[in-house]
């Protein structure tokens, strides 16, 4: 059995992998089968209700979500949305913190927070019959957070450490060099967590501050999963518009994301912990996510990481882990990884000679290219086995697409897509990466005077 460490996700921390198209398919039964346990909901000052009816679970699943992210935060107040989310469930006007750990404790629900580059979310998962009780929980402490001295400067100290730990691990400085190069001067070189600039600037105003800001109807939407019947989703709409109703309309407007450039020279990064090993990064042009090629550039993908293992890996022996994926948000990259690296001369051609490699016939990529496809729709749907997955790719359908149940017609896409759709991708966006003088920046974190010598 092959064994590959897909380690993008983790170097790059906030610059999630994505995997979904949005081209649209002849037809689909699984989506017919499955958009009836939607339902929606408005409050009266506009704010959305999507709930996913998901039958033979007894765990609910809410989330309020603020999107915007980091594009709206200035690079010197990085992390502060962060802050303020996390801090939202410390404690509030009606629940210090230390009740909310017991409530937890005692009858097994969690309150928690999470950032990303476009938005950020407060979510509450709980028994079905608790949830009345946790969502006054939840509610509280968006509505009303403590924000004590005490809990921000522990937050910012934590914040402070986590930020020391990836600037010293080869990961962490990879995720870090990529959005001070590559994102550099882009709305997303603004960063999910604290920073250098940030983190001696922040204090407990711009924590308030960024809240009322996040306290906007106009930003704000609410998914809810469980097995509610339609009298119980009534019943929790009304509760949600008690709680929620009275937020005003503040005007947001969904920024503009330009695409992401990839001029300039390659990033060199010294890491002491990295040694002589290289933990690399080639970053490129790709489709996105709304891009008829989208789909296509993503089985080309897979079929680009076999022939990686095979030249990289297998016959040279050069690192210990190898593929491709894309990164960011709004707008992407597509991303070659070289993780520990050992063998510095010819790198470069190696990886060329990898994509050289691809299939070079309709014939041969059609051999391979269901099992490719099953490998994408499962990746797509594994998170759906819980009620907090599910509740996942609600919200990204609705941050990056048309509707809430944008997702369930992705088997159906993926299935559309023809060999000569691949081909076509692959000549597209990959086949030029094999050229020397390819349209690709690499960064490269590695010992002082080591990262220098890999060639690529």
């Amino acid at each position: 059995m092959r064994c590959r460490l897909f380690f993008v996700a983790a170097a790059l921390s906030c610059l999630a992998f994505v995997s979904c198209g949005t081209t649209k398919p002849l037809g689909n039964s699984f989506y017919e089968r499955n958009v009836g346990d939607f339902s929606e909901r408005v409050l009266g000052n506009g704010i959305p209700v999507v709930v996913k009816k998901n039958a033979g679970s007894r765990i609910d699943v809410v989330r309020v979500v603020f999107e915007g992210g980091v594009p709206l935060v200035p690079r010197s107040l990085s992390g502060v949305e962060e802050l303020t989310v996390d801090l939202m469930v410390h404690g509030s006007s009606k629940y210090p913190y230390q009740q909310i750990q017991k409530m937890c404790y005692d009858r097994s629900f969690a309150v928690t927070s999470s950032s990303g580059k476009d938005f950020s979310s407060v979510s509450l998962t709980c028994i079905h019959r608790d949830l009345s009780d946790a969502l006054d929980i939840l509610a509280d402490g968006i509505l009303n957070p403590l924000f004590s001295a005490k809990d921000f400067s522990q937050a910012l100290t934590l914040a402070a450490d986590s930020l020391q730990s990836r600037k010293a691990s080869p990961e962490g400085a990879l995720g870090i060099a990529v959005s001070e190069g590559i994102f550099a001067g882009h709305p997303y070189s603004s960063t999910v967590s604290v920073n250098d600039e940030s983190v001696s600037r922040l204090k407990l105003d711009d924590v308030k501050s960024h809240h009322r800001k996040l306290l906007d109807s106009s930003r704000m939407s609410i998914v809810v999963v469980g097995n509610l019947s339609d009298g119980e989703i009534d019943d929790l709409a009304g509760k949600l518009e008690g709680y929620f109703g009275s937020i005003e309309n503040g005007g947001y407007v969904r920024p503009e994301i330009p695409q992401v450039g990839i001029q300039g020279g390659n990033i060199i990064v010294p890491c002491a912990a990295a040694g002589e090993v290289g933990y690399i990064e080639g970053m490129f042009r790709c489709p996105e996510r709304d891009s008829p090629d989208y789909i296509p550039y993503v089985l080309a993908t897979m079929f680009l990481d076999d022939s990686l293992f095979d030249v990289v890996r297998e016959r040279n022996g050069a690192v210990y882990s190898v593929g491709s994926g894309v990164v960011g948000a709004r707008r992407l990259l597509g991303a070659v990884s070289l993780y520990k690296a050992t063998k510095a001369e010819g790198l470069g051609g190696m990886v060329r000679e990898a994509i050289s490699a691809f299939p070079k016939s309709e014939k041969e990529i059609k051999a391979r290219l269901d099992m490719y496809k099953n490998k994408y729709i499962t990746s797509i749907f594994e998170n759906s086995r819980s009620a907090g997955g599910i509740a996942s790719n609600i919200i990204s359908s609705m941050m990056y697409r048309s509707s809430p149940s944008e997702y369930l017609l992705r088997p159906s896409q993926v299935r559309a897509v023809s060999p000569s759709d691949v081909m076509a991708a692959y000549r597209k966006y990959i086949e030029p990466l094999s050229r020397e003088d390819a349209e690709i920046r690499w960064v490269v974190v590695s010992g002082a005077g080591s990262a220098e010598k890999f060639e690529l």
